[in-house]
């Protein structure tokens, strides 16, 4: 029976801008209208809503609806939420029920095949959603959904020419992010970004991180170029110390064309990690010629306060005379770019952690440098240890594998500096697109004046 009781409960309209009617008769309607609204809280996830007897009856889908015919996903009833919420979109205070960013993400009609206490089916009629969906009761409020349909075959291929060189390309119309992302469009997001993204990739092994089947199933990282890799793509032997699986050498792709990229993208490797160090064209490896801090914030804490860590850690590098370049990691944090040229590969960690230690020192409330997780709550970890040569980072302008497309993405200082909520560093890769036609590649002067490291304190 719809009642709004519990969700009264959970909010107070004084501390809440959502909706929180007064009691009374429910509204009566048609029973025909959804929502799908997009929320932000403490981990993304999308609310699905339906009209019925006057109120929304609701579901919380963590990776949304947009998904294979036949595939299956995890919905959580929650309460039912009045029809005024429909209309909803704003920020519900942090320390509030559901606290974080609504939006509205899909919206429109449903029509009614099936309607009982422990199976739903509709079809969706919206701008986004077109097609039939069957919700079944699993346990008390955990419910399974599932699209209804034939299985897309998803197995075509297409031939294409990309700068004289002929690619294979496969399962174009894969759903690879639950918004819909599919692998043709990660395919179009490098091409279009191939001319800044190349120029971080010159001179760099790369590392994938292949997601053959989309970012919500299993993913691994491929170091070793397959041996089903075209002849033309340049490979470079490099010594893998300590690798685990125990090979002394590795063949690393050098992706510095277009060909080679698309040829990444079509594995469905959405990530791109490179180290901060370059080869010579004989597979030299050179000393590192970058220094990265990676940010990473704890339970409790958010790409805020990374914002924060960044601007602290400027600081400090401006007494050095050092410069910073920073970037978000497409994920939760943020990494910060320092140029630098030395004689000894060893000098750009032992610096990072000079700097990390001195910041969880001064600031002991705010940040800690070492990797215990147990002493991460609300500090950010300033991870320094990221200069191992070993190691690598997410390249610029890479996506990541998040609930949405985002992107590895240079910002500005004052785009820093003014950061008031997470989402202010968050951009997809539509939104990159459109930031390189306004602002170019904000790490085109990264490496015009490497800085020279103070000695050790």
């Amino acid at each position: 029976m719809a009642d709004l009781g519990e969700y009264r409960r959970k909010r107070d309209a004084r501390r809440t801008p959502e909706p929180v009617p007064a009691e009374g008769p429910l509204p009566v309607g048609d029973d025909d209208v959804f929502v799908v609204q997009e929320h932000h809280a403490t981990r993304l996830h999308y609310d699905v809503r339906f009209e019925r007897d006057g109120v929304l009856v609701s579901w919380a889908v963590p990776k949304g609806l947009v998904m294979s015919p036949g595939a299956v996903r995890l919905a959580v009833h929650t309460e039912d939420h009045p029809m005024e919420y429909a209309a909803f979109e704003g920020d519900i205070p942090k320390k509030e029920y559901g606290g974080g960013h609504v939006s509205i993400w899909d919206r429109g009609t449903y029509e009614t095949h099936k309607w009982t206490d422990y199976e739903i089916d509709v079809t969706f009629h919206g701008e986004r959603l077109d097609g039939r969906y069957v919700f079944i009761q699993k346990e008390d409020k955990d419910w399974l959904v599932r699209k209804r349909g034939k299985r897309v075959n998803t197995s075509t291929m297409v031939e294409v020419e990309v700068e004289g060189r002929r690619l294979k390309l496969t399962n174009l119309e894969k759903v690879l992010y639950p918004d819909g992302f599919t692998k043709a469009h990660v395919i179009d997001y490098y091409r279009q970004v191939a001319p800044f993204l190349l120029d971080h990739l010159a001179e760099r092994p790369v590392t994938l991180k292949r997601f053959p089947d989309g970012v919500d199933a299993e993913s691994f990282f491929e170091k070793n170029v397959s041996r089903h890799a075209p002849e033309w793509l340049r490979t470079m032997t490099l010594p893998t110390p300590g690798s685990s699986r125990g090979a002394e050498t590795l063949d690393f792709a050098m992706i510095d064309d277009l060909p080679g990229l698309v040829w990444a993208a079509n594995l469905a490797a959405l990530e791109l990690h490179i180290p901060q160090w370059t080869v010579g064209p004989r597979g030299g490896v050179r000393e590192p010629d970058l220094l990265v801090f990676d940010l990473d914030p704890g339970p409790g804490t958010t790409l805020l306060e990374c914002a924060r860590a960044a601007l602290d850690i400027r600081e400090i590098l401006a007494e050095d005379g050092l410069t910073g370049f920073p970037k978000t990691s497409g994920a939760k944090g943020m990494q910060l770019y320092v140029p630098v040229r030395v004689t000894v590969a060893e000098r750009t960690s032992e610096y990072a952690r000079e700097v990390a230690q001195r910041l969880a020192s001064e600031h002991s409330d705010r940040y800690v440098a070492v990797m215990a997780k147990a002493r991460r709550a609300e500090r950010v970890f300033v991870d320094w240890s990221q200069n191992n040569t070993a190691k690598t980072t997410i390249a610029p302008y890479s996506l990541r594998a998040r609930d949405l497309p985002t992107v590895s993405t240079p910002v500005t200082w004052r785009e820093v500096e003014r950061c008031r909520k997470p989402d202010d560093l968050v951009f997809t890769a539509p939104d990159v697109l459109k930031r390189l036609d306004r602002h170019g590649d904000l790490l085109a002067e990264l490496h015009k004046e490497p800085g020279r490291l103070p000695t050790r304190r």
